[in-house]
């Protein structure tokens, strides 16, 4: 190890008796430091040479330490949720290190070593936001309940020789997230021991070594984006583990995305020494399939394959309802995890309006846990948006000529009440009618809507307690009324209204820095166009509006990374206006709500996507008696809330719909089952399969040996 052979053997630490202020720690020469009080590092302050930290650190909020230290840490470490760690060389943790808080570390491709076990504790997340090798020489990594690590947007995680042992997370919010499609997560010779289902939703997976999945949970793959099994390495299931191919995408598209063509080869590997172990476990896919090529593929006792199987939204149903004061809401969000609900509406000034509100949801009912007003705003809730790790929460809305009057907050939450950062009140004169983060929660993107000075989209950076702003747009939009960045963080599309008859639909590449136009994704749509949302495997762009030229108010769109192009069969024509559009997480549906729709469609409707054509399911459609302003999937797609305006006839602003769900056998082409090599690519995508003496496959559905011979 690097780290290691920059020890020096025989150095004698020499303990500082006086108590060092908040500062650097630099030894130089043979110069030695021994800090035995817990060090408080500012902004950008060092640590380098022969320091030893015996009782750990703290970094003030929103700081960076840069260390270069060649002694091994002690003690706790407190990164006050926003601080980083900036690794400039291999670091060491103690066997007694502990995490109390949040944070960040910025690994710039160094080793992170563990002399001990190590423990993310409960509700906390550990971001990494530069690429790190953690290497737990053996040693366990433990996630609390409910803590996760979040590798973030063009970051790669290594994980090696750990024992990763979980508590107990919800579904959607995993142990281990990759941020963004373009986040990778590798894991080297390590026993991964998931306590529940386990769903890697977005990102690559890349398996070095040895790599066990044990337990008697699913390891869920839900992410489009190929993930790898290297060369002399082997992905081992165990029994009682099942693996579930379940992507957020439709592999049979006729297109490819910048320029790589995508298919069912989920999971690749990359020669015959590439290896899959199947112990005793259990394969399922959904209609998608899942070809492996290249690799070789053992089977070994009772191995359950199904791939005829799967999930079709039928209905929904009403799960829970709430009133509000003003009985005007704008926006409804659900948190990373699922367990809570928020909501933006509008004011009445009385002693007891809360424009922000924050609700538990158990699958039943739900109950207030925290809210806030936000002074000066009147229609406050306009857009409300919780980060990735689900510990704020964006909101933007009207801002008038009130005193102290502001367009954007962010607040911080903690599962009991909502914390204001001051730094993030930013007054714009302008009604801020979309907010959305990156997929990371590194930038807040913001649309405006009749602005001053010809600013309609803003960009803003994130550091946990304030807002810089990196870019406004100025184009020929009357007013930005979406905002959404794609699942890769790579590119924000925006849409609004013009006056002029101009384009109102607009996607911009995103660089961290700077927005650049696209000129292939330009679109008029007629008079107004009020929501945009990217599918799940950035694909597809769905858009609605108001009284569209095309007659159209629900149109989807394909994208390569250059262009949009219109999908002919997936638009529709809903009536007069609608006001917000979101695929479902897997990719399948799209949810509408509008307002006065006609030729017998409703305010809440759902439809099905193949990537041909949409298809309104009759069951799905809610004659909502008000306004419907925003409907939104939870994480996991079974249930959708809405938030209303003025509603009648026992309807509330909130609402939570069930989606019901049930299991279809259905004709299944065998190209899209479990396949296992690829003929028509010749004999170096044969794959390899071997039976261990005694193993039997139990097929439910159909399965493919394409070789060669």
């Amino acid at each position: 190890m690097k780290y290691l052979q920059r020890l020096c053997v025989g150095v004698v630490l020499v303990a500082i008796n006086t108590p060092l202020a908040a500062s650097s720690l630099t030894a130089y020469n043979n110069q030695t430091v021994y800090e035995t009080k817990n060090h408080v590092f500012r902004k950008n302050e060092v640590a380098q040479g022969f320091v030893r930290l015996n009782d750990g650190f703290t970094v003030m909020p929103q700081s960076c330490v840069n260390m270069d230290v060649l002694v091994t840490i002690s003690g706790g470490i407190d990164l006050r949720e926003t601080s980083t760690i900036r690794m400039l060389n291999d670091l060491g943790f103690d066997s007694g290190v502990t995490l109390t808080t949040s944070g960040y570390i910025d690994g710039r491709g160094h080793t992170l070593l563990l002399n001990g076990d190590f423990t993310i504790p409960a509700g906390k997340v550990l971001h990494f936001n530069g690429s790190t090798i953690l290497d737990a020489q053996g040693h366990e990594l433990i996630i609390g309940e409910n803590a996760e690590i979040f590798v973030d947007t063009n970051v790669t995680l290594t994980i090696a020789n750990a024992t990763i042992k979980t508590t107990r997370n919800a579904p959607t919010f995993p142990a281990l997230r990759c941020g963004a499609l373009n986040s990778k997560l590798a894991l080297d010779n390590v026993i991964f021991a998931p306590i529940n289902d386990f769903l890697f939703q977005n990102g690559q997976l890349f398996i070095h070594n040895d790599v066990m999945i044990t337990g008697t949970s699913a390891f869920i793959y839900h992410s489009p984006a190929s993930s790898f099994i290297t060369k002399n390495s082997c992905l081992y299931l165990d029994h009682g583990v099942t693996l579930s191919i379940a992507p957020a995408t439709f592999t049979d598209a006729p297109y490819s995305l910048n320029n790589t063509y995508t298919n069912n080869n989920f999971i690749k590997m990359a020669d015959e020494t590439s290896v899959l172990y199947l112990n005793g476990c259990s394969l399922q896919t959904t209609t998608t399939g899942w070809r492996l090529t290249t690799g070789t593929v053992n089977f070994d006792d009772r191995v359950q394959v199904k791939t005829d199987t799967t999930l079709t939204l039928t209905s929904l149903n009403l799960r829970s309802r709430k009133s509000y004061e003003s009985n005007t809401l704008w926006s409804v969000n659900w948190s990373p995890d699922g367990r809570y609900l928020a909501i933006g509406g509008s004011a009445n000034f009385g002693p007891t309006d809360y424009e922000l509100q924050v609700y538990r949801f158990n699958g039943v009912s739900l109950t207030l846990v925290a809210q806030a007003t936000i002074g000066g705003f009147f229609d406050a809730g306009e857009s409300i948006n919780w980060s990735p790790d689900g510990r704020y929460l964006a909101i933007g809305g009207a801002c008038f000529t009130f005193s102290g009057t502001v367009s954007i907050a962010v607040y911080s939450f903690d599962g009991t009440s909502l914390t204001l950062l001051p730094a993030t009140q930013i007054a714009l004169n302008n009604a801020v009618r979309s907010v959305n983060w990156s997929p990371d929660g590194h930038y807040l993107a913001i649309g405006e809507s009749g602005p001053t000075g010809g600013f309609v989209t803003r960009v803003y950076a994130f550091d946990g307690t304030s807002l810089t702003l990196i870019q406004a747009l100025v184009n020929d939009l009357d007013g930005c009324l979406a905002v959404n960045w794609s699942p890769d963080g790579n590119y924000l599309a925006i849409g609004g209204g013009s006056l002029t008859g101009g384009y109102v639909l607009r996607v911009y590449s995103f660089n961290g820095k700077t927005l650049t136009l696209l000129p292939g994704t330009q679109f008029t749509f007629g008079n107004t166009l009020n929501s945009v949302n990217w599918s799940p495997d950035g694909r597809y762009l769905a858009i609605g509006g108001f009284t569209p030229t095309s007659g159209y108010e629900l149109q989807v769109y394909r994208f390569d990374g250059i262009n949009l192009v219109l999908v002919p069969g997936a638009r529709i024509d809903y009536g007069t206006v609608i006001y917000s559009v979101m695929w479902s997480p897997d990719g399948r549906y799209v949810a509408v709500g509008g307002d006065s729709p006609a030729g017998g469609h409703t305010i809440l409707e759902v439809y099905s996507f193949d990537g041909v054509s949409l298809t309104l399911i009759p069951a799905a459609q809610i004659a909502y008696s008000g306004a419907i302003w925003q409907v939104n999937w939870s994480p996991d797609g079974r249930y959708l809330a809405i938030a209303g305006q003025n509603p009648t006839n026992g309807f509330q602003p909130i609402e939570v719909y069930k989606v019901n769900y049930v299991n279809n056998s259905i004709p299944q082409a065998v190209t899209r089952s479990m396949v296992f090599g690829d003929k028509a690519k010749g004999a170096a995508y044969d794959a390899h399969l071997r039976l261990q003496p005694g193993a039997s496959i139990n097929l439910a559905g159909k399965m493919l040996y394409d070789n060669v011979n």
